[in-house]
């Protein structure tokens, strides 16, 4: 009608429930990150072990133990399922021990907050390789044969953002070498990843390039997860 001004919900469509719960059955042996929801701060990086229609069981990787916690206390679980963006829930403690939290009340988060993405920076050096010539599908450009040095800024458990001087686009297949995020650790990171963004700094001639990593084994993951906690760790015994 003339004169009626419409206007867009604001918020996300109902997802059904059948939905919601397949979900959460899908997360099961994948790694999420426990973090709180006043300040995004990660508490716990572990996988789901079990879901039983209500609740999911959380345990830290590595035979790290996890924190003492009081029951119903929220916390935002961001799931890791392979091939999906990050799935962003909200749950209340049922119960927990020094092995495991057990979360239930689980509350599917809107997609503003599903954009959030908890990121470890590091600042670190590697060398990267485009290996699109592995993949049959994907842009062919020059071959090349040795790595050259890019910055990695920061890494999360679902990919790393990366500077370099060489021109790479979106959708290119890259190998992430030498990436020593602990030096604890007796060997570097290699990830394979692929470009999902570019960005250029007209004032230098580095570009930013965002990463997602492709499949990882179980024990990559582990790894890659105690790397990140450990560099949280000594992040906040710097400050």
């Amino acid at each position: 009608m003339n004169g009626v001004k419409r206007t867009l919900p604001t918020t996300d469509p109902p997802v059904p429930a059948s939905v919601l719960a397949a979900e959460l059955r899908q997360a099961v042996g994948c790694l999420c990150e426990v973090r709180r929801p006043d300040n995004n701060k990660l508490v716990i990086l572990g996988r789901i072990q079990n879901f039983d229609g209500r609740a999911v069981w959380v345990y830290p990787i590595g035979g790290k133990e996890a924190p003492p916690v009081i029951c119903n206390d929220e916390f935002k679980l961001v799931l890791r399922i392979t091939g999906r963006p990050a799935l962003v829930w909200r749950g209340q403690i049922r119960n927990s021990s020094p092995s495991f939290w057990a979360l239930d009340r689980l509350v599917h988060c809107h997609r503003k907050e599903q954009r959030g993405n908890f990121r470890q920076t590091v600042f670190q050096r590697a060398n990267v390789l485009c290996v699109n010539a592995l993949y049959p599908h994907s842009r062919r450009g020059e071959d090349e044969y040795y790595a050259r040095l890019c910055k990695v800024m920061d890494v999360s458990l679902g990919g790393l953002q990366i500077c370099s001087q060489d021109s790479f686009q979106p959708g290119d297949h890259l190998l992430v070498m030498n990436l020593w995020l602990d030096e604890s650790l007796p060997q570097p990171f290699v990830f394979t990843t692929q470009v999902r963004w570019a960005e250029s700094d007209n004032r230098a001639a580095w570009v930013r390039y965002g990463c997602s990593f492709e499949q990882m084994s179980t024990w990559e993951e582990d790894r890659l997860c105690n790397a990140i906690f450990n560099l949280q760790r000594d992040d906040i015994a710097a400050h």
